[in-house]
């Protein structure tokens, strides 16, 4: 067993963004015309929403439990993120294979070659997995709608209500990016068999800070997942960077929770902070928690 703070490595933060590329009309423009105050694409806020509502390139993503019926924005199709999640080798809730992810994103609606803008409520980590997961199925262009379905209300944006008319498509998953997923096999060996030398990944735990004191992977870096929002909305670049002072954009990141569901806030806010690879342990404490792997405290 390992023990916090032995051989602790502090890195220095660098300044800035890493080189991810931003998708379509926010590359070569400056930060403030992307519809986010991270300066990223992969975050949209209601302005840039209000922009783009009705452009047939621009597709909603409702992934609320409930009232999508009632109230939802216009042309929203919906999304339920545990249909996209399943038990594999006992371990519960990791990504579903395309064999069966496919035909849910075909009935429910989504186009291929679309922007995918999810949106959600309260938990807001139900919107950032399934961005996270649509990244992971290779959907080119996935965004985050900052504050989701509360700060659309809030800004009177446009709502509309009663049941759908849903059109199924013939959506493809042509192939998946195992960039933006990891096993617990694969953090094992990039943590090396010395706790004094740095591993060649830095982990973040998106856990509440009761749940990391129990026990977690070594060398993670506790960041309560909820920490990284205020009033439901991210918090500020400047904010963000203090709250994750000491970690490296340039270092392969790796994220987890429980069910790899809170963690993947915490990935989407890394990746729209630039970090430049950002990795979400889809297993997370379910798998590392309950097996053979070195657990510290």
């Amino acid at each position: 067993m390992f023990m916090r703070g032995l051989g602790a490595v502090v890195v220095l933060a660098l300044a800035g963004c890493g080189s991810n590329a931003p998708p379509r009309e926010c590359e070569g423009l400056p930060a403030e015309q992307c519809g986010t105050p991270l300066g990223s694409a992969l975050v949209v806020d209601t302005d840039w929403l209000e922009a783009h509502l009705g452009d047939p390139d621009v597709q909603l993503v409702d992934t609320r439990a409930s009232g999508y019926e009632a109230s939802r924005i216009p042309g929203a199709i919906h999304l339920r993120p545990g249909d996209l999640a399943t038990m594999v080798d006992g371990v519960p809730s990791q990504v579903a294979p395309p064999i069966q992810a496919q035909p849910v994103l075909r009935a429910m609606g989504l186009r291929n070659d679309v922007i995918a803008v999810v949106y959600g409520g309260p938990p807001e980590y139900d919107p950032a997995r399934t961005v996270w997961t649509l990244r992971y199925y290779g959907h080119g262009d996935v965004r985050y709608l900052d504050g989701g379905y509360a700060a659309w209300a809030a800004a009177d944006g446009a709502l509309d209500a009663g049941p759908p008319n849903v059109e199924p498509t013939e959506y493809t998953i042509v192939g998946v990016d195992e960039n933006v997923r990891v096993t617990g096999d694969w953090v094992l060996s990039q943590l090396g068999d010395d706790p004094f030398d740095m591993p060649a990944i830095q982990l973040v735990d998106a856990r509440t800070e009761a749940e990391y004191d129990s026990g977690g992977i070594p060398t993670a870096r506790s960041v309560n997942w909820t920490r990284n929002l205020d009033a439901g909305l991210l918090r500020p670049e400047a904010d963000l960077e203090v709250l994750y002072d000491g970690m490296d954009p340039l270092r392969t990141t790796v994220t987890y929770c429980v069910s790899g569901w809170r963690g993947s806030f915490a990935w989407l806010t890394l990746t729209a902070l630039g970090y430049e690879d950002v990795r979400l342990y889809d297993g997370s404490w379910n798998e590392w928690g309950n097996g053979e792997f070195p657990v510290e405290q």
